[in-house]
């Protein structure tokens, strides 16, 4: 009745249980091996018939001589065991079979109690009736702990002499076979006497059960372990929780996210999927990935140390995920990715919210008058440029890559009024920017309720890029698993906008790296570039509470992207600091993203002078004067901003200089505060 009660209360008998860690590999586009995930423990998987017989025969006449003879228990020892107990003490000799430890180490604890021993005995025959002896020796030789944190037979020859196991000498052989009975004292780094003296005694028991011959004893007993012995320093020995490649670390994190989103490992957790040995292909390229995170790394484009930064690449047809750092030297096992949470967008989100719907519902040309103004009211609160001027009439085209507020306002208003209250709102959200309230002049504006990651700004841009198709970032492309079964993470397009727009759209972002543009000086030489920069701000209270200057900002963004890849980087600060210390003071400060972007492009984007495709739905040659065919625009304008003389045409790959031109508006946003009565934008 004892023995059934302690049964009854023993651990479930499940087979994931028996199942041993197998680490998960992750790939790069090419099929490289970019990391492997062992959650620090060195494993290898051996099947039975690749051990050969000396391995097996060392293992058998140590641990279990009768295992092929007797059932679950090997009553015979177990006797001989009993009686020792009652004279040393419970526990201070042990009868266990292979079956037994196999059972110990996968569903119970070390704990010496009758209690333990009756469960291990019912488990150990339920195990039994569902696996053949040889699938058993399988499981021990491959869940055995040979110390150093090596798990199974084929690792610890790896570990201690290099060797694939038919490569094994016989006293190598029985080191390893006797090392699992107390695995650090006879762990021959730390004590070559007792590993010595463990081979040995092995080796007795394998002729004494007539495995092998005196002859063949005596001639491995005189073979010395440290022959072929790796050189093993204490720091090579530790498993270090520090990648090995760390600059791969942002792109595992967001592929562990990924990962869990397919209905083949829907109700397992993350730890069960990565142990089970699934090899996991992705849209990496590891040389883009390396110049992403090296440049975040040691760009210096930083004001302090409190500076922080996320960046994504996703490649502009597909989607795929290039490149992507959650963080300045970032490590996986932090929790927090900069690169897919979310910040506030200040600007970068006029394309989206106020022009690219003009453009897509009303079919506004580049050269669209919009009457720019000193000061603007909508719904009672009064919007300013950031210089405090307006410009007088000017063009879509100036109007959004000088990123001016007044206009933007005009468009996203004049969209809902002609094409619906939900124009804007239904355009962003086709490009993965979806908004759960109405839109007001402060999303519009980049206000607090406008906060996305750079992940899905960079894929909000590719749309622009790829003719108007949409595709969500994605990491993976296919995951095989242990068994053979391969998963596809099938990814399809959605068509996001009309042709005319994307390409007017991305015609007229070029022009944000001529002069007076927002990200003028920041063009890429040889490359056909494309951007829109961002900028947010602070609420009036936090300014004057922290005694801000007033062209501080808070988040600085830059958005740009060329044929084949889309980038996205935002920087900001965790904690606002008195004067400005942790705020981005001053254009030459506001423009460190931008700086960024142009580094890592430069370095990633092929000098092959592939352009956006014009559509047959786009008349006109100059971006500034784009129409969509067949509807011509009755409202253009020629004129250039108010206050800006001479040429705006400078070329788009311009890669040097900054506008420093006073009466210029680079960039713009609104105050992150709704409540702000001016509408005034301190930042650019």
């Amino acid at each position: 009745m004892l023995f059934a009660y302690y049964a009854w209360k023993a651990p479930a008998f499940t087979e994931s249980k028996l199942q041993d860690p197998i680490p998960a590999k992750i790939y790069d586009k090419d099929g490289d091996l970019i990391k492997t995930i062992d959650n620090g423990q060195r494993r290898e998987h051996v099947d039975l018939d690749e051990v050969p017989k000396s391995m097996k025969s060392a293992v058998l006449a140590t641990e279990d001589n009768r295992f092929y003879d007797h059932g679950a228990l090997d009553y015979k020892r177990l006797f001989g065991a009993v009686a020792k107990n009652f004279t040393g003490g419970f526990g201070s000799q042990g009868a266990s079979t292979l079956t037994q430890q196999v059972v110990k180490r996968s569903f119970l604890t070390d704990q010496k109690s009758i209690a333990r021993k009756a469960q291990e005995a019912y488990l150990s025959y339920r195990l039994e009736q569902e696996y053949s002896k040889d699938e058993i020796f399988e499981m021990y030789l491959n869940k055995i702990y040979y110390s150093d944190s090596v798990y199974g037979v084929k690792a610890a020859a790896k570990y201690y002499f290099d060797k694939d196991l038919k490569d094994l000498n016989l006293a190598e052989s029985a080191y390893l076979a006797g090392l699992p009975q107390v695995p650090n004292t006879y762990n021959i780094y730390d004590h070559p006497k007792e590993a010595e003296s463990r081979k040995d005694t092995v080796l007795y028991l394998m002729e004494y059960h007539n495995r092998i011959t005196k002859k063949q004893k005596e001639e491995a007993q005189n073979t010395s372990l440290e022959d072929n012995l790796v050189k093993r320093d204490s720091e090579d020995r530790q498993v270090s929780d520090k990648s090995s490649n760390p600059e791969y670390d942002s792109y595992v994190n967001f592929v562990k996210s990924e990962l869990m989103n397919n209905k083949v490992f829907k109700g397992k957790d993350l730890g069960e999927i990565l142990n089970s040995g699934v090899k996991v292909y992705t849209n990496m390229d590891k040389d883009v990935q390396q110049t992403l995170q090296d440049r975040v790394d040691n760009g210096g484009y930083y004001k302090n140390e409190d500076q922080q930064v996320g960046a994504s690449i996703v490649d502009s047809k597909s989607g795929g995920l290039v490149a992507i750092s959650g963080g300045r030297n970032y490590k996986d096992i932090v929790d927090r990715n900069l690169a897919t949470d979310a910040h506030p967008t200040g600007s970068s989100l006029k394309p989206f919210l106020a022009y690219g719907p003009a453009i897509e519902n009303m079919n506004w040309a580049t050269n669209h008058a919009i009457q720019d103004e000193e000061a603007y009211q909508v719904d009672g609160v009064t919007f300013r440029n950031y210089d405090t001027k307006g410009h007088g009439e000017v063009k879509l085209y100036d109007a959004l890559r000088q990123s001016f507020n007044i206009p933007a306002l005009k468009a996203w208003q004049s969209s809902k009024e002609n094409a619906g209250n939900d124009a804007p709102k239904d355009f962003a959200n086709k490009v993965g920017l979806e908004y759960e309230g109405d839109i007001g002049p402060s999303e519009v504006l980049g206000g607090s309720s406008s906060e996305f990651s750079p992940t899905q700004l960079a894929s909000a841009f590719a749309s622009i890029a790829n003719g108007g198709e949409y595709n969500n970032a994605h990491s993976i492309k296919k995951v095989e698993k242990e068994d053979g079964e391969t998963i596809n993470y099938d990814h399809t397009s959605k068509k996001a906008m009309k042709d005319s727009t994307s390409y007017m759209l991305a015609e007229v972002l070029k022009g944000t790296f001529e002069a007076y543009g927002s990200a003028y000086g920041h063009g890429i030489s040889g490359v056909n570039v494309a951007a829109k920069t961002g900028t947010g701000t602070y609420g009036d209270q936090t300014y004057q509470q922290y005694g801000l200057p007033d062209d501080a900002a808070k988040d600085v963004w830059m958005n740009g992207f060329t044929p084949k890849y889309s980038m996205s980087v935002w920087m900001g600060f965790k904690e606002v600091k008195q004067g400005g210390v942790n705020s981005f003071v001053g254009h030459d400060e506001q423009e460190y993203p931008q700086y960024l972007f142009e580094d890592v492009m430069s370095n990633i984007s092929p000098r092959d002078g592939k352009d956006f495709s014009k559509p047959d739905s786009v008349n006109g040659d100059s971006k500034d004067s784009l129409s969509v065919a067949g509807h011509p625009d009755d409202n253009t304008t020629s004129n250039k901003p108010r206050g800006q003389g001479g040429s705006s045409s400078s070329s788009s790959n311009n890669s040097g200089g900054s506008n420093n031109n006073n009466n210029s508006s680079s960039a713009s946003s609104s105050s992150n505060n709704a409540n702000n009565s001016t509408g005034l934008s301190r930042a650019q």
